[in-house]
């Protein structure tokens, strides 16, 4: 055992001391904050404001386009719209709006003229405010009251709550646990691909049969897959720690609510639907809030370790044996795969198990060991039984204890083979070969 604690702290150490991981550590914080902050610097002003010109024939349009922050409208000077083209660029404007003369109950022929393609966002906007006067004209035409009609219009806002009366949300819940399973998935593959190069490394330098005179396969075994996962969760404590000492850093220079003030002032601008919709944004955003301080945070914290932890475990351990009996990368892809597939259909059965947590699918795929560490994290923001939790991670501990005998078994054999063509039928043998 103690040779095995050995192994562990040369792997631990040599891999946190190499320039790659400090790299990645100290960069990828960076990366998550910019995730967060750039979106907000964008929408800030960074946009400056383009002036379109009006060409309407029906000389009933200008007037009632409102300019804001984003889009200026001014009348077109020239009485041509060919000569109003070649003007377009000489008097710094974005874009040229043509309304050509129609009837109003089928308005067609209007189109936006640009040196270059005009952004998604400035021709949703235009055609939003082009839809608007439309209507407006529409309206006074059938001798509807507009405001009237806008007063009848109900606009609701539905909480969720528990019977206990804590507010809920499903959305933040599906972040959650999303967010938490895509980080297990993640790290499987990233520490357990790592764990697989080394052994394939050493096999092929020749420096397991050195390593291997005076220690036990087990226990090389063991504490390669062990350092690695120290590494593992040294990382991902620094990323969160560093992520979020970035964001508190550069959150009071953000005028996060002048942001709120300018959406709120865009949505005014263009018309009473997208209104409606920031309002019930803002009032989603208000109950996530309000769940998010009932949501369990520490057990789905203690939750996704263990399950981060044990999942990883179980599945380097299978990466390490399918390591062992290969020479190459190239020739372990054809094991890996296989042994992949369950916590890549528990990825993308994600979907299905959000509409229904609580369902069958759901249920059988969190206690299956190699499904589990992906699925339960799902489940855990919606508040799964705790015999269910229990059952669930006694079975992921007893198949990582199944899957560690079997590595063990194949990593023993494997290690010491070279050159040989490696089937599933001879890794099932290397299992029950007596040494």
């Amino acid at each position: 055992m103690n040779k095995m604690w050995i192994i562990l702290s040369r792997e631990y150490i040599t891999r946190v001391r190499k320039r790659t991981f400090l790299l990645m550590t100290l960069l990828t914080p960076f990366l998550f904050a910019l995730l967060f902050i750039l979106p907000i610097l964008l929408t800030l002003g960074l946009e400056s404001q383009k002036v379109v010109e009006v060409f309407d024939e029906n000389k009933i349009f200008l007037d009632k386009f409102k300019s804001d922050k984003k889009l200026k409208y001014v009348a077109c000077k020239e009485t041509d719209l060919e000569k109003a083209k070649k003007t377009l660029k000489k008097n710094n404007n974005y874009a040229i709006l043509y309304i050509p003369k129609f009837e109003i109950e089928s308005p067609k022929g209007i189109q936006i003229f640009a040196e270059k393609s005009v952004s998604i966002e400035v021709e949703s906007q235009i055609t939003s405010h082009v839809e608007k006067v439309i209507e407006d004209i529409r309206f006074m035409k059938s001798g509807i009251d507009r405001q009237t009609l806008d007063k009848i219009k109900t606009n609701i806002t539905i909480d969720t709550r528990k019977l206990s009366g804590e507010e809920s949300s499903a959305g933040l819940a599906f972040a959650i646990g999303f967010g938490a399973a895509f980080l297990i998935y993640l790290s499987v593959f990233l520490y357990g691909a790592q764990v697989m190069r080394g052994v394939v490394e050493e096999k092929s330098n020749k420096i397991i049969e050195v390593i291997i005179s005076s220690v036990k396969p087990f226990e090389l075994l063991m504490g390669k897959i062990l350092g690695v996962a120290l590494v593992g969760l040294t990382q991902f404590a620094l990323w969160i720690i560093l992520t979020f000492a970035i964001v508190s850093i550069a959150t009071p220079f953000l005028d996060t609510k002048k942001l709120a003030e300018q959406q709120m002032e865009e949505a005014i601008g263009k018309n009473e639907k997208v209104k409606e919709q920031v309002t019930k944004q803002q009032a989603k955003m208000g109950g996530a809030l309000g769940a998010l301080a009932n949501i369990p945070v520490t057990k789905i914290v203690l939750t996704f370790l263990f399950y981060f932890i044990f999942g990883y475990l179980m599945y380097s351990a299978l990466f390490a044996a399918v390591a062992s009996a290969v020479d190459t990368e190239m020739e372990a892809q054809q094991f890996i795969t296989p042994i992949s597939m369950p916590l890549i259909i528990a990825f993308v059965a994600a979907q299905a198990i959000i509409r229904d947590p609580d369902g069958q699918v759901a249920f059988w795929l969190s206690i299956f060991p190699l499904t589990s560490p992906v699925v339960m994290m799902i489940r855990m923001p919606f508040e799964v039984p705790l015999w269910q939790l229990l059952l669930s991670m006694a079975l992921l501990v007893l198949g990582f204890v199944g899957t560690a005998w079997l590595a063990g078994r194949i990593y023993r054999v494997g290690i010491l083979s070279h050159g040989e063509k490696v089937t599933y039928k001879k890794l099932w043998n290397w299992i029950f070969y007596k040494m």
